[in-house]
């Protein structure tokens, strides 16, 4: 159970102790059950919010994709007991503007940019939402340029939660995306097994919907077949996929990575918090601590996804450290 916690998959840890009928104290019990309470009335609201947020946009004509969150977690076999994030939501360059002016005048709010480039954030009935320019981040404009171009090619899927339709991305780019998603977290910051839960509902449930080589040509053409392939082998040995719903195959040499790649993830768990004995952002010791675990991770995953992997050594990390440290300093003064 404190490994469930860790890894955010306590909804799912407690519901196996429970169905399979283990034997438990009554204290660790009632424990459970006051956690299953919490979780389904966390997705009841943060769902009520995401329905609210999707009639507004959809009632203005505004074409919207909400990614991961509430949308995975519907794939679910018992949805409430997902452990619940924040609402991550995209909208077109083209509607941006208008969306963040029409939730401002509507919710009453004033949307101010941070520190991402990615996204704005604002904060409306005690849930975070994330308002995305584009969904993931690359150093390279061009890959930018690529990846919101693919992203905008296919209108929204919808996905039913609490009974209500839902828009998010395709099931063939949906995977893609929330597999490169899950893989950038895990070398800049780590990710938990809620994350790769995730993925493998997500590819069990649209197993039939997704196009195989429209998946393979797209995660060849953005050099992340390798790593792919490699996060596929936990999903299969470890998360129980069926081999026949992963669209590659998989080699012995995926299955090394694959097993690394777990490793990291027990020990450094969500974003990377574990083994983290100070939270503050801005201080030396937590930059040195996520750029060492960067760069390890950089460099021993390279062969996944070479063209990433080198823009991100020669490019990101370098400028964005430095930047760090410069507003380390200012801070302090």
């Amino acid at each position: 159970m404190d490994d469930g916690e860790k890894q955010c998959v306590m909804g799912l840890i407690t519901d196996c102790l429970r169905s399979n009928n283990m034997e438990l104290t009554k204290k660790c019990v009632v424990h459970m059950l006051q956690l299953q309470n919490t979780l389904v009335a966390e997705n009841k609201r943060i769902n009520s919010c995401l329905l609210e947020l999707c009639q507004l946009l959809d009632a203005n004509h505004i074409t919207n994709y909400v990614v991961k969150g509430q949308t995975l977690g519907a794939l679910y076999p018992k949805p409430m007991l997902r452990t619940i994030g924040d609402i991550d939501f995209y909208i077109p360059a083209k509607h941006f503007e208008k969306a963040r002016k029409l939730i401002e005048k509507e919710w009453m709010l004033k949307i101010e940019e941070g520190e991402s480039k990615m996204h704005v954030s604002f904060y409306y009935k005690e849930i975070d939402f994330e308002m995305h320019r584009f969904l993931c981040e690359f150093p390279n404009k061009r890959t930018q340029k690529s990846f919101s171009k693919l992203i905008d090619s296919y209108p929204p899927f919808p996905v039913q939660v609490n009974g209500e339709k839902v828009p998010t991305l395709m099931p063939t780019i949906n995977v893609f995306y929330t597999f490169l998603h899950l893989y950038q977290h895990f070398i800049k910051l780590g990710v938990a097994l809620r994350q790769l839960c995730d993925l493998t509902v997500l590819l069990h449930h649209n197993c039939n919907e997704i196009d195989r080589k429209l998946l393979a040509k797209v995660l060849k053409d953005f050099g992340f077949t390798k790593a792919f392939r490699a996060i596929g082998t936990i999903l299969i040995e470890k998360l129980g996929l069926p081999q026949e719903e992963f669209p590659l195959p998989i080699t012995d040499t995926d299955k090394k990575y694959g097993e690394r790649a777990l490793q990291l993830i027990l020990k450094h768990g969500n974003w990377g918090q574990y083994e983290r004995d100070s939270y503050d952002r801005k201080s030396f010791k937590y930059l040195f601590e996520r750029a060492y675990y960067r760069l390890s991770n950089q460099l021993f995953f390279l062969r996944l996804s070479p063209k990433y992997n080198r823009s991100l050594l020669l490019d990101e990390l370098p400028s964005k450290t430095l930047e760090r440290i410069r507003n380390s300093f200012k801070n302090k003064s």
